[in-house]
């Protein structure tokens, strides 16, 4: 599983999670807020994600690409946006998938 596929499947049940309590009537003023803030914060993460990965997409196409452009610039770029990506992650550190290279910073 790579990362990408991990934080998307963790947003997903915490999105799930957030939707099932704002169901609860016994959820009070300042819980629904919460939870309020949980589903905008999955929302901001999928939306990263998505420009991380395009990012990333457009960076490898480039360097694989024969257009005679400089490209020393891709592996510094590659390398921030796995830390981007390392560093969403970085909540989920103690699930079962969660693979310990993505620690590093």
């Amino acid at each position: 599983m790579d990362i990408v596929e991990f934080l998307s499947e963790r947003i997903s049940e915490d999105e799930a999670v957030a939707r099932t309590l704002l169901g609860d009537r016994t959820v009070s003023k300042s819980g629904a807020w919460y939870e309020q803030r949980l589903l905008l914060e999955c929302e901001a993460k999928r939306r990263l994600i998505r420009i991380v990965e395009s990012a990333r997409q457009a960076a490898l196409a480039a360097l694989v690409s024969d257009t005679g452009q400089d490209a020393g610039w891709i592996p510094q770029s590659l390398e921030w946006m796995e830390q981007s990506l390392n560093a969403l992650a970085l909540p989920y550190y103690d699930h079962p998938d969660f693979e310990q290279d993505w620690f590093r910073a």
